[in-house]
């Protein structure tokens, strides 16, 4: 018999996939009002960056969602990959802030400071433990 994912884990697990999903959306918001601007010429400074950002956000938004995947199987690195990524956000969600990113960029601090810190409970040792 399989053992039941503790709940406050499973909840960590839905804020993963909202990550996934709003950073899907994000990107495809971004890389369509960057392309829309540059269609209508319209100078956009630093475009390769934003694209470069754009994509380094992609890349981690698929580490999140093959770790929400794999969460099933107990994997440790899939708990420390997320914990990563979940500091990646939190260092992301600073700078937000101190550039004037406002709410958004609270909501997802608050949301990735939860996540690691339930992943950092005995609860959240205790799952994955292969």
């Amino acid at each position: 018999m399989s053992e039941r994912m503790p709940t406050s884990v499973v909840l960590s697990f839905v804020g993963v996939w909202f990550q996934v999903i709003a950073g899907v959306f994000g990107a495809f918001v971004m890389l369509s009002l960057l392309s829309g601007r540059l269609d209508h010429g319209q100078e956009v400074q630093n475009a390769g960056l934003v694209r470069g950002l754009v994509l380094f956000s992609l890349v981690v938004t698929a580490v999140l969602a093959v770790s929400g995947f794999l969460a099933s199987k107990r994997y440790r690195w899939t708990r420390i990959v997320i914990l990563a990524a979940e500091a990646v956000a939190v260092l992301d969600s600073l700078i937000g802030l101190v550039s004037g990113g406002g709410i958004p960029m609270l909501v997802k601090l608050v949301l990735a400071l939860t996540i690691g810190a339930v992943l950092l409970t005995d609860k959240g040792l205790d799952w994955f433990d292969r």
